[in-house]
């Protein structure tokens, strides 16, 4: 007896997606804290070693707290997306791969960052992964409302909704990279108004 498989992959479920999705957040959240080096202090050290050297890991520390804070964001947006999105297909995932892609080099433009914030090179780097991030998720969003991957109680205003927030990310990406121009070490301020933008984003005023 034989078994007749679909012609089409759009009976394909999201949860291999959210799984792999969650695995490589692990990973890169990982890796941020594995980037800050332990101290190599010879023989005995003071206390004021140690002090002297938190102190100058400042940068680094907070580097990587704003890049964890950032990967954080990142998957409970790409969670929220597939609250909705309940099936796929072989373009779906390989979008969600590529996008991955570009989540899993963050824990390099994060150290890249760390060791060369001062310079504008550096910080391009990393808002234009940012950007890119961003970008996936207006790309992931329109291919399944396309190929309506949408559950059926998604209403046309949730929709429109996550379309406004889906365009925080690479509107907040934008303005760094052009801050990046004028000051390198503000750059990285402009994605402390992400929250600020998701409200003026729901409430339609852009």
């Amino acid at each position: 007896m034989t078994v007749d498989l679909p012609k089409h992959d759009v009976w394909m479920t999201t949860k291999r997606i959210e799984t792999l999705v969650d695995g490589v957040f692990a990973i890169a959240m990982t890796l941020l804290v594995l980037s800050i080096p332990l101290p190599q202090i010879p023989g005995y050290a003071t206390n004021l070693q140690m002090w002297n050297y938190l102190v100058g890991l400042s940068q680094q520390l907070w580097v990587y707290a704003f890049s964890f804070l950032l990967l954080a964001s990142f998957w409970r947006a790409h969670h929220m997306q597939f609250f909705y999105i309940k099936r796929s297909d072989s373009a779906l995932i390989w979008i969600n791969l590529i996008w991955l892609l570009f989540v899993a080099l963050v824990p390099f433009s994060a150290n890249f960052v760390t060791n060369y914030g001062s310079h504008q090179l550096a910080m391009l780097f990393f808002n234009i992964n940012m950007l890119i991030i961003g970008i996936f998720y207006i790309v992931n969003w329109t291919y399944a409302d396309r190929k309506h991957f949408f559950i059926k109680g998604l209403s046309d205003e949730q929709n429109s909704l996550m379309k406004r927030l889906n365009l925080v990310l690479p509107f907040t990406a934008i303005i760094a990279i052009g801050i990046t121009f004028i000051s390198p070490f503000f750059s990285p301020f402009a994605y402390l108004l992400i929250s600020i933008f998701k409200s003026i984003f729901k409430r339609g005023l852009i």
